[in-house]
């Protein structure tokens, strides 16, 4: 089942397609209705309502859904679902932690390579003048969603459009894609080609591990507790609360991003250079200038 977390829908769904039959029953408020999505145009059919039990990580949470018929992906968590379980998503380090009332789970995050393509069909003729861009409307098969468009590689091919990758934001299965002609001709397309196809990414949860929150406690006791002024304590404390997994010294970590060197260049051994000639008075005012630094603290030894 593919789940997908939506921070801009107020409550979690779930499609009727990927229940079994015989969940039917199940369903509490079987009367038929109507719900509005953030579009404020684009309305789903809702057939009832059911309590969902969901495994992340460790942790069984659970969370009251509206069935509907269709959607664009299996489940969808909505913010009742983040708020309950004070949710974070970090998408710099691809990672997503869930809490309940004892402890925290950090979960990894992939997209989903088996992605549902949805094609970008042109909704009517194009001429696109020679050295310019022109957007155009396109029709796809999702009524409101925030989608990756990737142009035709064989319609790239074909012709000399330009089409680059993007995001689009659809409304009533319509968008809109630029196209740039960098020719000296004009150039037409016909109603109905395909453009390209845009996805909806799924996340797809790997287990990662979880957080001890009673050393993490210990350890930033002993980091604060030479601050005497108990409320400059819980303000440091308040500071440091977020990066409680750093502070989690029961398991070993290692760090396995490696830094790039500024400058590129080949492997090769040390250069060496013959030391350059100077007379013993610029040797003298040498010796005095870091003698002086070495006083002032402005420089150290080196025992390299």
């Amino acid at each position: 089942m593919k789940v997908m977390i939506d921070t801009g829908a107020n409550r979690s769904f779930i499609s009727i397609k990927a229940l079994d039959p015989s969940y039917g029953k199940h369903l509490i408020n079987k009367s038929h209705s109507r719900i509005i999505l953030a579009d404020g145009y684009t309305s789903l059919s809702v057939f009832g309502t059911m309590t969902l039990s969901i495994t992340m990580g460790d942790m069984l949470t659970s969370i009251k859904a509206f069935v509907v018929k269709e959607l664009c992906a299996d489940c969808i968590l909505g913010m009742d679902f983040i708020n309950k379980y004070k949710l974070i998503i970090n998408t710099e380090e691809q990672i997503v932690s869930i809490s309940d009332d004892y402890k925290r789970t950090t979960l990894k995050f992939a997209v989903n390579k088996n992605e549902i393509r949805y094609p970008a069909r042109l909704i009517n003729n194009v001429w696109v003048p020679p050295k310019q861009t022109v957007t155009v409307l396109v029709s796809v098969e999702l009524s409101s969603a925030e989608v990756l468009f990737r142009p035709s590689f064989k319609l790239q091919q074909r012709s000399p459009v330009v089409m680059l990758n993007s995001a689009l934001t659809i409304h009533h299965h319509t968008s809109f894609i630029s196209l740039h002609n960098p020719t000296t001709y004009s150039y037409s397309l016909p109603k109905g080609i395909i453009l390209g196809t845009t996805t909806i990414p799924a996340l797809s949860f790997k287990r990662n591990s979880t957080t001890d929150h009673q050393i993490v406690h210990k350890n930033i006791n002993n980091l604060i507790r030479h601050i005497d002024n108990p409320e400059q304590q819980d303000r440091v404390k308040t500071l440091l609360n977020p990066y409680a997994k750093l502070f989690d010294t029961s398991k070993l970590t290692v760090a396995s991003n490696v830094t790039p060197h500024a400058i590129k260049t080949l492997d090769h051994p040390p250069p060496v250079s013959k030391p350059y000639y100077s007379t013993p008075s610029k040797q003298e005012e040498m010796y005095k200038i870091v003698q002086e630094l070495l006083h002032f603290g402005l420089i150290r030894p080196s025992d390299s």
